[in-house]
């Protein structure tokens, strides 16, 4: 979770209050407007509106305070932007100093750093810095137990400040329709039912009209598609997306060579594969993050890249045609020399 896009259009007022949250609610309104608040932590589980919160809480800070610097990120990135630091022969001090330049300090998930013990005292010894210097931050959690991998001492270093628990599942509010996506979702369901007649009705394929409409899909999944923000339409692209991967499976599409059919269906998986991999594209950096595009076994087509920005589609597509070329050769003049 990086400074995208995703969530600016969260908002205390948008935020649906419920018993279940509503203490959580009023404490991070408190800790968005009172630069004094204590350090707060908010524990809930899976889909109890915490990561909403952060969000809220970011664009609050950043509307009504422009001059302070605020950090959002996951404990996922910070164990990640850890073990680069290290590996490239940097230090724990140069680590911390990436978030220490912030006035405002937002973690989300601190429960993923279970039993890492030393990406976890990193984040002790940045929350302290944060607390000596009287500056804010804010941590969100679905464990608040040492016994589950978390330290005491990171788990108190929320509660010395103040605390708040979600106790069920949040249901976000509804928000204003989004006019420039509903017509770019509609453009691309019309184009979706084109392509999948085309292949149901082995018409010639275009492969031109292919990574197109491929680019266009990735593009909207990669602006739009965040944490809370996917609806019913989506999920019927999501569908089109699968029922044109399963008629690729099936036999070649009329007009395209078999490395340009090998290379459609690696990029269709792994479109796929990183709308549907939360966790990983988390991670890595995908959808949720700069819109980088995961491919899977990569190498299984000659190349050794595993990601990919949407500026290297065509590159990558022809590379991975050659791949495939080259390795359908191979195939063909071993059985060749064979029969020989």
């Amino acid at each position: 979770m990086r400074d995208t896009k995703n969530g600016i259009q969260y908002t205390f007022d948008s935020f649906a209050i419920n018993k279940a949250n509503s203490e959580a609610f009023e404490k991070a309104k408190h800790f968005a407007e009172n630069v004094d608040f204590k350090p707060l932590a908010v524990f809930g589980g899976t889909a109890t509106g915490k990561t909403h919160l952060l969000y809220v809480v970011k664009n609050a800070i950043e509307q009504n305070s422009p001059e302070l610097h605020v950090i959002l990120t996951t404990a996922t990135d910070m164990a990640s932007a850890l073990v680069d630091t290290i590996s490239s022969g940097g230090t724990a001090e140069q680590f911390r100093e990436q978030y220490l330049h912030a006035d405002v300090l937002l973690v989300d998930d601190v429960q993923t750093l279970a039993c890492k013990e030393a990406t976890q005292d990193e984040l002790i010894l940045l929350f302290n810095a944060f607390c000596e210097s009287g500056r804010r931050f804010m941590m969100t959690s679905s464990e608040k137990e040492s016994h589950n991998g978390l330290k005491d001492r990171l788990i108190i270093r929320g509660f010395f400040g103040d605390f708040a628990v979600i106790t069920r599942s949040y249901i976000h509010a509804k928000f204003e329709p989004d006019v420039e996506r509903i017509d770019q979702r509609k453009e691309l369901l019309h184009k979706s039912e084109q392509l999948s007649w085309k292949l149901l009705h082995d018409a010639d394929f275009d492969i031109d009209a292919f990574k197109s409409y491929y680019k266009d899909v990735w593009t909207y999944f990669s602006r739009y598609i965040g944490l809370f923000d996917i609806d019913r339409e989506d999920l019927r692209l999501v569908c089109y997306l699968n029922r044109i991967d399963t008629m690729l499976h099936c036999k070649t599409p009329v007009g395209l060579k078999s490395c340009e059919w090998n290379t459609c269906i690696l990029f269709m998986y792994a479109l796929l594969y990183t709308i549907s991999s939360y966790d990983y594209t988390a991670y890595r950096g995908g959808f949720y993050g700069d819109g980088v595009l995961i491919i899977p076994f990569f190498h299984h087509a000659g190349a050794d890249e595993s990601e990919i920005t949407i500026d290297e589609f065509d590159e990558k597509f022809n590379k991975l045609c050659e791949g495939y070329q080259r390795s359908n050769r191979r195939v063909f003049m071993r059985r060749h020399w064979r029969f020989e």
